[in-house]
C-alpha cells in the first residue's frame, strides 16, 4: 500500500464522514428560503472551491500549482467536468421532473459504477456488491413511492446524467488515487459557480442570474460551502484511495437516509413509514457492501 494511503477501515470512515456532511444540505437550505437552486449552487460551488484552494495552499504552499499540473489532464478535465455537470444538472432535473423521480434515478449511481468500473478502474464488482446496489435502488424506491411522479422524458434523461456523473467522478478518483485529486474538484467548483450563475439568467429569471444573492445569504453560503461540500469532498477523495468504487457510491447512498433524519431531529418532521422501511433496506445494503466480501472470503478461507 502506498505511503499516505488509508487502510480500508479508515477509508470507510472517511466516506461515512463525507456522507454525513453532504446530508446537511437540507438543513442549510431551510435557512435560505429566498434563494432558488441556481443561486445556491452558484455560491455554494464558489465558496467550496475558495476553501479547497486555501486548504491546498496551506498543505502544499508554493507547490500548489504543481499539484494541479501533476494530475493527468484527462483526469483533471473529467473530474472537474463531471462534478460541474452533476451539480448543475441536478438542479435542472428538479425543474423538469418530480423530486421523488430524481431521487430514485439518483440511486442508480452504484449500478453505473458496477457496470463501468471493470473498464475505468479495472475492478470487477463482486456478487455482494451487485446485491447491495440492487437493494439500495429498491430502498430508495420504497422511500419515494408515496410521492412518485413520472415526470417527462426530458426530465428523466437529464436526471440520469446526475448519478452517471457521480459514478464517473468517483471512478476517476479511484483510478487516479496515486494523485491528490482535490485540485480537480476545486476546478470543478469554480466551473459550477460560472455555469450555475449563467443558467440562473435562463431558468431562474433573475436580472443578475445565479450570481444575484444578498450579502446575508452569501455569508451563510460561505459557511455551507466548506462544511457541506469542501470538507466532505476532501474526505471522500482520501477514502477513494482505499475503497472500491461501487462501495464508495453505496456508502454515499446513506445521504437518502440521513437527510430526513436531520430534519426529524432538528425541526421535528417525522418521516413517513416508507422512509423507515426504505432506510432499513439502504443501511442493510451498505453493510453488505462494506462487510459482505470479507465475510464471504473468510468463509471460503476457513472451508479451504
Amino acid at each position: 500500500m502506498r505511503a499516505g494511503t488509508p487502510g480500508y477501515g479508515t477509508g470507510i470512515l472517511l466516506v461515512l464522514g463525507a456522507t454525513v456532511g453532504w446530508s446537511l444540505a437540507g438543513m442549510f437550505v431551510r435557512f435560505l428560503p429566498g434563494l432558488d437552486g441556481w443561486q445556491i449552487n452558484c455560491w455554494r460551488g464558489f465558496w467550496m472551491s475558495v476553501f479547497l484552494l486555501a486548504y491546498l495552499v496551506a498543505i502544499y504552499g508554493n507547490q500548489t500549482l504543481a499539484k494541479f499540473r501533476a494530475i493527468p489532464l484527462p483526469a483533471l478535465i473529467i473530474v472537474a467536468g463531471f462534478f460541474t455537470a452533476g451539480s448543475t444538472l441536478y438542479v435542472t432535473s428538479l425543474t423538469l421532473a418530480g423530486t421523488a423521480t430524481v431521487s430514485v434515478i439518483g440511486a442508480l449511481s452504484p449500478i453505473f459504477a458496477g457496470l463501468l468500473s471493470p473498464w475505468l478502474t479495472r475492478e470487477k464488482p463482486s456478487l455482494a456488491s451487485w446485491m447491495a446496489a440492487i437493494m439500495a435502488v429498491v430502498g430508495v424506491g420504497i422511500i419515494a413511492w408515496d410521492g412518485f411522479s413520472a415526470g417527462n422524458v426530458v426530465g428523466i434523461l437529464v436526471a440520469l446524467v446526475v448519478p452517471f456523473s457521480f459514478s464517473v467522478q468517483t471512478m476517476m478518483l479511484r483510478r487516479y488515487r496515486a494523485f491528490d485529486m482535490v485540485p480537480a474538484i476545486c476546478a470543478g467548483g469554480f466551473a459550477t459557480f460560472l455555469l450555475a450563475g449563467a443558467m440562473g439568467y435562463v431558468f431562474g429569471g433573475h436580472p443578475g442570474g445565479g450570481f444575484q444573492v444578498g450579502i446575508h445569504d452569501v455569508l451563510l453560503l460561505a459557511l455551507m460551502g466548506p462544511l457541506q461540500l469542501s470538507v466532505p469532498l476532501i474526505w471522500y477523495a482520501k477514502g477513494a484511495k482505499a475503497v472500491p468504487a461501487v462501495t464508495l457510491t453505496l456508502v454515499a447512498m446513506l445521504d437518502v437516509v440521513l437527510n430526513p433524519f436531520w430534519s426529524w431531529l432538528g425541526v421535528g418532521e417525522v418521516p413517513a413509514h416508507a422512509a423507515f422501511v426504505g432506510g432499513f433496506i439502504i443501511v442493510s445494503a451498505v453493510l453488505i457492501s462494506i462487510f459482505g466480501d470479507r465475510w464471504l472470503n473468510g468463509r471460503r478461507a476457513r472451508a479451504a
